[in-house]
């Protein structure tokens, strides 16, 4: 990256009103430290109380949701890489958004999933987007009451309550997308067949 390239990042980064942003594997260590960064960046932000417990509370979801969730390619051994993906928290009081949504925050993630598993996380975050409030709140203490859910759902394998959690913090509906990424070979191991994946967004807004 060269200085013209960095201006365009860091002038791109100050328009969608970016607070902080990661890129990259996803550890619990990682997980941690990048915890502990966006705390302080919150500290200095103008914003109760609860808006800063629930940006903090929908970051860590979706960060552990990466750790979790994130698809990769086994090696030749058998062995799986650490998971990759991002996620980026900042203020919607820019100049270019609806005024209905100043003093609002946004967070999004982004990761790879195995493109299996696309209709079935279609249907949960259409069903969670269709909830009312009390109804996100009323499934998320049923699913709290089921020990089963991830042996009878193995493709969320609990991600269930994870996005529960975030749309009960959310203002807004959450907004999602898919984007392909497959992947079938792994170039370094042509006989070797990779994991086909979708891109896979998440946005909250709190």
């Amino acid at each position: 990256m060269n200085s013209p390239d960095f201006e365009r990042f860091q002038a791109s980064a100050q328009d969608c009103g970016v607070l902080f942003y990661y890129a990259g594997e996803f550890t619990p260590a990682v997980i941690a430290a990048a915890a502990d960064s966006l705390k302080a960046r919150l500290a200095t932000e103008d914003a109760s109380g609860p808006a800063k417990r629930k940006l903090f509370s929908t970051f860590v979801e979706m960060a552990q949701n990466i750790l979790h969730y994130a698809a990769a390619t086994p090696a030749t051994d058998g062995t799986l890489p650490t998971p990759r993906g991002a996620i980026g928290v900042g203020r919607e009081d820019m100049a270019d958004t609806p005024e209905a949504v100043h003093g609002h925050y946004w967070i999004v993630c982004s990761n790879p999933v195995d493109v299996d598993f696309v209709p079935r996380l279609t249907e949960k975050l259409n069903a969670v987007r269709a909830m009312s409030l009390e109804e996100i709140k009323q499934s998320y203490r049923e699913q709290l009451r089921n020990p089963t859910h991830s042996a009878d759902d193995p493709i969320s394998k609990g991600a269930g309550l994870g996005l529960l959690t975030i749309a009960r913090d959310s203002s807004a509906p959450l907004e999602y997308s898919f984007a392909s990424t497959t992947a079938p070979t792994d170039p370094a191991h042509p006989a070797h067949p990779g994991v086909r994946t979708a891109l896979f967004h998440v946005k909250a807004r709190i």
